[in-house]
């Protein structure tokens, strides 16, 4: 029970900071942790139970987004994670705070040899609720597949995939819908083990939509082993291109992984 006691005092610590210190998002678009997939994708195989508090800065709202998940082996090869989401919003635009969407991931190894891997990647997002921020807009239902490629030398895992996602939005009139269209996803990126309780990571993710509109989020971040139990993340990461289509210009995460 320590682990997940010091677990929440961590959550409710960064809490405190985040409404010290609130962050703007536009609401626009649709706000994502580019670090959330390939987390999932190169996580250890065991049950774990996670904490994060997202965050980001564009006109005019200002907001956070909280997440609360756990994912769980399945037969060695396959992993499933769950994970819902609140957002917190204070701004002029009347869009509420509240419960966010529900996500399920799952991963699968299709072909594995030493220190390299290929798998299926997957997530369903979905809604019913009345918020209109960000994804989580009423009665959504998005669903996304990649193909992913790991590969582990020594303290150093590099990853890429390549998929697509398809969007479905009830309420396609209003400005928060603007983005919500399919589109094409590639990412890859690094994940550094220090050779002790420290490891450091960073990527990039692209997304290139079907209203020809295209995403580049950079990220990077690191991570600390507390206990064996208990891991600490924080990451930061900024969409690059063109500014009328970003959606926000930096954002960033801060989070806890209890591993049972």
């Amino acid at each position: 029970m320590k682990p997940i006691a010091v677990a929440a005092r961590l959550v409710l610590a960064a809490s405190v900071v985040m409404v010290a210190q609130p962050m703007k998002a536009g609401a626009a678009g649709v706000y994502e942790n580019a670090s959330a997939e390939p987390a999932f994708l190169l996580a250890p195989r065991r049950a774990t139970l996670r904490g994060d508090m997202d965050f980001s800065r564009n006109e005019p709202t200002e907001a956070s987004v909280y997440r609360a998940g756990a994912t769980f082996p399945l037969r060695g090869a396959m992993m499933v994670g769950v994970e819902q989401t609140l957002v917190s919003v204070s701004n002029d635009n009347e869009i509420k705070s509240g419960i966010g969407d529900l996500y399920i991931r799952g991963s699968a190894r299709v072909w594995k040899t030493t220190g390299r891997a290929v798998s299926l990647l997957g997530f369903l997002g979905t809604g019913t609720t009345k918020q209109e921020y960000f994804p989580y807009s009423s009665k959504t239902l998005d669903l996304s597949a990649s193909v992913a490629y790991t590969d582990t030398l020594e303290t150093v895992s590099l990853y890429a995939t390549a998929g697509r996602t398809w969007v479905a939005r009830q309420d396609q009139e209003r400005p928060v819908d603007e983005r919500n269209t399919d589109y094409w996803r590639g990412s890859a990126g690094v994940v550094w083990d220090m050779s002790g309780p420290v490891a450091a990571f960073g990527g990039a993710l692209y997304e290139y939509s079907t209203d020809h509109t295209t995403r580049l989020i950079m990220y990077a971040g690191a991570g600390v082993l507390a206990t064996d139990e208990l891991m600490v993340r924080a990451n930061v990461q900024f969409e690059l291109g063109n500014e009328a289509q970003r959606v926000t210009d930096i954002g960033g995460s801060v989070g806890v992984t209890v591993r049972l």
